[in-house]
């Protein structure tokens, strides 16, 4: 990578799923993302032909960088069209459970500090000119670079743009973060229970790969919960229940299936009342209403959006053919 001109290990570029120009704005951020796969620049390229988004920038597993749309044009990344087109998205290659490799983590913090001088962005700082994607939408992306790896990834950055300040352009390896902060197994167990470390194998992966010890740790966690008996019977309402997920208690996606079901509730039955309170029996809104909501990036992206739209009531297909037409 030619980090001084900005100049990718190859150029994989789309011919789809993005839009030229940035519609009069300026580049003011970058938004980091995680593939949810390890995925290699010419496989984003491929899921991206058939899928409606797209990212400026691409790093791989290990380490290398790939770009697939300009910087001088709008990728579809950010799940809104605003940010869209004033930010460069970087996708990132990822492991089990949503962590990045080293290499990984330090290209794509090598990448941030070109970017951010290159475009006199000033020192990168995270949610003032660096963002997680879910700062625009509600996704589970970037993964853990949202929590566990987020201060080794800016901490990274920042050492690389200082050094580029300073001149150099081929800087030596920035040393690794202190991990000399871990917190004590009983907080961590507490944090277990509020749901900030997910579930099952997810659960277990965070946890090793943080440094802790899972079965001390779920030991605890069992103990606060009421040990090794059998948890009683749900006392709410699927109502009740569907308030409480509409208020943002129990999560998203896979996360919100999996702690409704661990809590002895019927998910499908919660989630037909979410989509009932929220939509009523019949969409309301015409197909071209929604496609523009669409690409202002209210119905999030890929598998995400169908599900939304379906679940919603309305005909996905449909839909995406609109967007597809107005965005040419």
């Amino acid at each position: 990578m030619d980090w001084k001109n900005l100049n990718a290990d190859v150029n994989k570029i789309l011919n789809t799923h993005y839009t030229s120009g940035r519609s009069g704005r300026k580049i003011n951020k970058i938004i980091i993302h995680y593939n949810a796969g390890d995925l290699t620049v010419e496989g984003c390229y491929s899921v991206w032909q058939n899928r409606p988004a797209s990212a400026h920038y691409q790093v791989e597993s290990s380490g290398r960088i790939g770009q697939l749309v300009w910087d001088s044009d709008t990728a579809w990344h950010a799940s809104d069209w605003e940010a869209n087109c004033s930010s460069i998205g970087i996708e990132h290659a990822n492991k089990e459970g949503g962590y990045i490799s080293e290499a990984c983590l330090d290209a794509g913090a090598h990448l941030v500090a070109a970017l951010c001088k290159y475009y006199g962005l000033g020192r990168p700082q995270w949610k003032v000119n660096v963002f997680p994607h879910n700062h625009f939408a509600a996704t589970s992306c970037p993964g853990r670079l949202q929590d566990e790896q987020r201060d080794a990834y800016m901490q990274k950055a920042q050492q690389w743009y200082d050094q580029m300040m300073n001149g150099d352009e081929s800087p030596t390896k920035p040393s690794t973060p202190s991990t000399g902060n871990k917190k004590s197994n009983e907080e961590v167990a507490r944090e277990v229970v509020a749901g900030n470390w997910g579930n099952g194998a997810d659960r277990k992966n965070r946890l090793t790969s943080a440094g802790y010890d899972y079965n001390a740790i779920q030991s605890l966690v069992n103990q606060m919960v009421g040990g090794s008996k059998p948890a009683s019977e749900p006392t709410k309402t699927i109502a009740q229940l569907a308030d409480e997920v509409i208020a943002g208690k129990w999560g998203n996606g896979a996360d919100r299936k999996n702690r409704l079901t661990s809590a002895g509730y019927n998910y499908d039955a919660v989630q037909a009342k979410v989509n009932e309170k929220l939509y009523g029996s019949k969409p309301g809104k015409s197909n071209e209403e929604v496609a523009r909501e669409v690409i202002a990036g209210n119905w999030g992206n890929g598998a995400d959006r169908k599900n939304r739209l379906t679940a919603a009531g309305y005909n996905y297909d449909a839909i995406q053919s609109i967007v597809n037409s107005l965005c040419k």
